[in-house]
């Protein structure tokens, strides 16, 4: 009677243990990919002895996964401590680009709430300074697609982008509110990995495309200019410097809207960022490099954390071209607001 017993508990185990083996393997293919807990218990199960319970085979499966996480999660931040912050961010941005929920940045994203511009430009509205107020909203919104991965070989990632930067005289209830100045600035660009160092900077990326800057405006507000460009992106430990020169593709005399717009823009600009934990301060110059007549533009930012993926944010320009209509007029702008992307 106890070898009967013992045959037909032997029996049911063995037939639990078949389902259970059945029943992954139906599993496995139904599907391209399963975890690695349900790998180590279809493995468990297949070498497990009689008598072992399917409960331990999964407690000791669940601790391994636990285990093998763990490494994984040391190991990611052993690799971040090494890898440089544009690895990392080129890296997040690959892991996401083919997400059809996720719009990858390009430049700064960004709502300034208090904008105060101590020196009004005016000249080409048909109104007075008096009638624009200092205190306006500034935002940005800015994004990129990727194209096409490794055009020439192993190198060389094709991108569209596009910026959009808004002046909004949202405080200004006597004229209803305007929008004062909208800039469009789409632009195309390639991508490159690099591996040059000089004086121990490193530069790992090289940006070279054409960029379209507008407003949108029809005559005599209307501003706009086409450029070449190529940017080359240095960093040292947390520091990182952008240098971007430029060139202007001529247009025909009654098409160009401001012709002597490198005379206040120049023909290049100089970035750089440090960064200090969630802390990025960043620097923007810009310059003619003419001395008798000499135009350029500084802007200093400083983004401090808030509150989750939100970031304070406070700015500073100084100079010409914070806008297209503003090109030749000298601003002088404090800005505070929140960040919801970065550079780095």
């Amino acid at each position: 009677m106890r070898e009967s017993a013992v045959s037909i508990w032997g029996w049911g185990y063995s037939m639990t243990l078949c389902g259970a083996i059945c029943g992954l393997s139906f599993a496995v293919s139904a599907a391209d990919s399963f975890s690695e807990r349900e790998r180590c218990l279809l493995d468990a199960l297949a070498k497990a002895e009689g008598s072992t319970p399917v409960a331990r085979l999964r407690e000791q499966c669940l601790l391994q996964s636990q285990s093998s996480q763990m490494v994984e999660t040391v190991q990611l931040i052993l690799r971040q401590d090494d890898e440089s912050l544009i690895a990392q961010r080129v890296e997040d941005e690959h892991r996401t680009q083919d997400d059809p929920f996720v719009i990858t940045p390009h430049k700064r994203n960004y709502v300034m709430f208090a904008s105060y511009n101590a020196s009004p430009n005016s000249r080409p509205y048909a109104v007075t300074d008096e009638d624009f107020s200092n205190t306006e909203i500034k935002f940005q919104l800015s994004f990129k697609v990727p194209v096409v991965d490794d055009l020439f070989g192993d190198n060389g990632d094709l991108y569209v982008a596009y910026t959009h930067l808004a002046f909004w005289q949202a405080y200004n209830q006597k004229f209803s509110s305007p929008f004062r100045e909208t800039n469009y600035e789409p632009e195309v660009f390639l991508l490159f990995d690099n591996d040059w160092e000089l004086f121990g900077w490193k530069n790992p990326k090289i940006r070279l495309g054409m960029v379209h800057q507008s407003n949108g405006r029809s005559e005599p507000l209307s501003r706009s200019w086409n450029r070449l460009f190529a940017q080359f992106i240095f960093e040292k430990d947390n520091l990182f410097l952008g240098v971007k020169p430029w060139y202007r593709i001529p247009e025909s005399e009654e098409n160009d809207n401001n012709p002597d717009i490198l005379d206040y823009m120049g023909y290049g600009e100089l970035q750089g960022i440090y960064k200090n934990g969630e802390h990025s301060y960043s620097f923007m110059l810009r310059n003619n490099l003419n001395w008798d007549e000499n135009r350029g533009a500084i802007q200093l930012d400083w983004i401090f954390p808030l509150h989750r993926r939100f970031h304070g944010y406070l700015q500073y320009f100084n100079g010409y071209g914070e806008s297209m209509v503003d090109y030749n007029a000298s601003s002088n702008r404090l800005s505070f607001g929140v960040a919801l992307t970065d550079w780095l």
